[in-house]
């Protein structure tokens, strides 16, 4: 079963590479069951409070992994319990000497996830900004620097859908929609720094497309971006980190926490959205069968449309994590 394990993923990885028998394949697996309670509770009009159970087995967190090196080529490849988004990473990147050339789908530069909480399977509440931030794209890396070049986000903002009249006085009728157009792709880039038991990433990224009115030809840009800083620090068995992150139209860039900054089109013009979000996460290992870690996280947004367009939320957390034996951990 190995051998055709490392026969299928040699092929798999055909178009970077091949797998002679000497080089290095490592296997490895998740399995992840998600049993807990939720409440829900929200001061919004409208909105209904709920309780649910969650008994289901993780169709993010269960997946399988292979990592391969051969000389300076490496590569990554995950698939997850979920078939309609199966593929985590495919990636592979080659070491040229002076740098590092990757290509593929894995963690982009702007990927800071502090919290270690596992719900969700390590979604640190709606407020971990980048804990899914992975997209196809091609990248440098020269010691701490990354810079790279990914597929664009696009959505549509202008709400521009309906009928005009193409021939009034025929009475012909025609709908427009709007069409999507980049020229660009996403540019992002971050840095990281250690220094004795600290460790610092600064990371930022631009998005931009151009959203056109079929009927009118009117066109309207979408520039979205996103900053940050995150930190860590270890004390022995402490371990502490923290985030800033601030952004413009994070709905439109296609990365960011709960709430996510959507654009808005006033029917003349696209009006942003801006805000940001701070947090900290505290873990502690008190023996190797036991951890426990604690965070909070806050954010909050803003938009100028008509009236009060300002949100908030917060998040926190505590938990433990319970190793009972290799391999088998409870998070409870």
């Amino acid at each position: 079963m190995r051998k055709l394990f490392i026969l299928l993923a040699a092929v798999a990885f055909a178009f970077a590479f091949t797998t002679p028998a000497a080089a290095e394949v490592n296997f490895s697996g998740m399995v992840s069951f998600e049993t807990y309670m939720e409440n829900v509770d929200s001061d919004a009009p409208g909105y209904i409070d709920q309780d649910n159970l969650l008994w289901a087995q993780s169709t993010s967190g269960s997946r399988l992994t292979a990592n391969f090196k051969e000389g300076p080529i490496s590569a990554l490849y995950e698939i997850r319990f979920n078939l309609t988004s199966y593929v985590r990473h495919w990636f592979a990147s080659w070491n040229f000497g002076a740098g590092i050339l990757g290509v593929g789908q894995t963690w982009t530069p702007e990927f800071s996830c502090i919290g270690s909480v596992m719900r969700g399977d390590g979604a640190a509440g709606p407020l971990d900004p980048a804990c899914s931030a992975r997209i196809p794209f091609v990248s440098l890396r020269f010691g701490g620097l990354m810079i790279a070049a990914g597929e664009p986000n696009t959505a549509h903002v202008v709400d521009a859908t309906g009928t005009y009249a193409l021939d009034a006085a025929k009475g012909v009728v025609q709908t427009y929609t709007t069409t999507i157009e980049q020229t660009l792709p996403k540019l992002m880039a971050s840095y990281n720094l250690n220094v004795a038991n600290i460790g610092l990433k600064l990371f930022g990224g631009y998005n931009t497309y151009e959203e056109k009115v079929t009927a009118t030809q009117q066109s309207y840009d979408i520039d979205s971006y996103v900053y940050g800083l995150t930190a860590s620090a270890g004390f022995g068995p402490l371990t502490v980190k923290g985030m800033y992150w601030g952004g413009e139209n994070t709905q439109e860039y296609g990365i960011g926490p709960t709430p996510a900054f959507k654009a808005y089109w006033d029917g003349t013009c696209v009006v942003d959205a801006s805000g940001a979000w701070y947090g900290v996460d505290v873990a502690y290992k008190v023996s190797d069968m036991l951890s426990v870690a604690a965070g909070y996280q806050t954010g909050e947004s803003e938009s100028d449309r008509p009236g009060t367009w300002e949100d908030s939320t917060t998040t926190y957390f505590a938990q433990a994590s319970i190793s009972l034996a290799k391999g088998v951990t409870l998070w409870p």
